[in-house]
């Protein structure tokens, strides 16, 4: 299951602002527990990263000075203590 995000990206070093929509949810394959995917739908006016191959590297980039915004690294598991 998978659902919409509204996201706000605010670049620190310019101050470009821009809003996009992202997708958060885990596939048909997942277990309880696994950390769901992020992905965007749309880029706005920002430039999407890619690597030094030219394959897209999963970040969303600020287009006056390439900072990075946004990225679709999924965040950690809790641990337990």
């Amino acid at each position: 299951m998978a659902y919409l995000q509204p996201a706000n990206l605010h670049c620190p070093s310019c101050g470009f602002v821009q809003q996009i929509s992202t997708v958060v949810g885990v596939g048909p394959g997942s277990e309880k527990g696994d950390t769901p995917y992020r992905t965007y739908r749309s880029t706005g006016d920002c430039i999407e990263g890619n690597r030094d191959d030219g394959n897209k590297d999963g970040t969303l980039r600020c287009p006056h000075d390439d900072t990075v915004l946004w990225s679709n690294v999924a965040g950690k598991k809790a641990q337990h203590t």
